[in-house]
């Protein structure tokens, strides 16, 4: 077998303590740090493979990358990848799943209690000495929501969501609703009619991937629609909730808070709406750590190697093309 080339020309975003496996064929890997869009096709020309984790492979790049044969996404999403113009080019796609499943269902569950507990705004008021000038031992100056016998509505029941929902159930004692897809025209078993679903829900969790189908899936029609007590918690892709619009909710008490992992410009642009509300709301915003956890890293990099080998030896692992 002739020696595969392999790219990874965004090693600056592989965590530290991940460990990659040596690949079971003749082979060159090489890594790149800090790699622009506008030059991925000038450093990539010549690799059989490339380890994709926010740069965008589109038609262009793909016609000019002809000995391209795989992209291996060092992540579940691959919303920057066209993928009916790999299938054109003959160009193959795998994504890793479940490495990160505990992780993410766990931060879910983390800004559902901070924000159910108002823990960062209480937390502010013990820093900035408010606390400390009462006459009182105790400071009450924000609700605290229990989440025994409340309804949380999950949207998007793969493993991230059944294992939310198994967590919510078994370790919280909530009532679960799943979400029907938004435009179905009918509901399936043991689900509820999304904009139903909006209405009851005292807490709603998204954990869909980003599709067409699901950019502004929540915006300002979806908002009107749920309780002013209600919790929005994204723990999936930026852009499936509408940042203006959850700015706007939030500054006209339409839902009582939010937690976001996740938004549309990442890192997060100066400009986003939500900035402003971080000190005033109960608002959190995390930078994209959901997936973080220590189980998880030890996964990711024997994940990913898996399906690589799987490609070359001819077999279907984790593909999306």
């Amino acid at each position: 077998m002739q020696t595969l080339k392999i790219l990874s020309p965004e090693a600056h975003t592989d965590h530290k303590d991940i460990i990659f496996p040596t690949p079971n064929f003749e082979h060159e890997w090489k890594k790149l740090y800090g790699t622009k869009q506008e030059d991925l096709v000038k450093v990539a020309q010549g690799y059989d493979i490339l380890v994709i984790n926010k740069l965008k492979i589109t038609e262009e790049v793909l016609q000019n990358l002809p000995q391209l044969k795989l992209i291996a996404m060092l992540a579940t999403g691959y919303n920057n990848i066209d993928v009916e113009a790999c299938r054109r080019h003959g160009v193959a796609l795998c994504n890793i799943r479940g490495y990160g499943t505990e992780s993410v269902a766990e931060h879910a569950f983390s800004l559902m209690l901070a924000l159910a507990r108002n823990i960062g705004r209480y937390s502010n008021k013990v820093a900035d000495l408010t606390w400390s000038k009462q006459n009182n031992f105790r400071l009450m100056d924000y609700p605290v929501i229990d989440l025994f016998n409340k309804k949380l509505l999950i949207i998007g029941y793969g493993a991230i969501g059944k294992r939310i929902a198994q967590i919510a159930k078994n370790g919280f004692g909530m009532e679960v609703l799943i979400a029907e897809r938004k435009e179905a025209s009918s509901i399936r078993d043991n689900r509820i009619a999304f904009n139903e679903g909006l209405k009851q829900a005292d807490f709603i969790i998204v954990s869909c991937p980003a599709v067409n189908e699901t950019i502004n899936l929540i915006s300002e029609e979806e908002f009107k629609l749920m309780k002013t007590s209600a919790l929005l918690i994204n723990i999936a892709r930026g852009g499936i909730v509408d940042e203006t619009a959850l700015a706007n909710a939030l500054k006209n008490d339409q839902i009582m808070g939010a937690a976001i992992d996740t938004v549309a410009i990442e890192p997060i642009n100066e400009n986003n709406p939500l900035l402003s509300l971080l000190k005033t709301h109960n608002l959190i915003i995390t930078p994209h750590i959901a997936w973080l956890g220590d189980i998880a890293i030890a996964n990711i990099g024997k994940e990913l190697v898996a399906n690589i080998n799987a490609f070359v030896e001819g077999e279907e692992r984790n593909r999306v093309v």
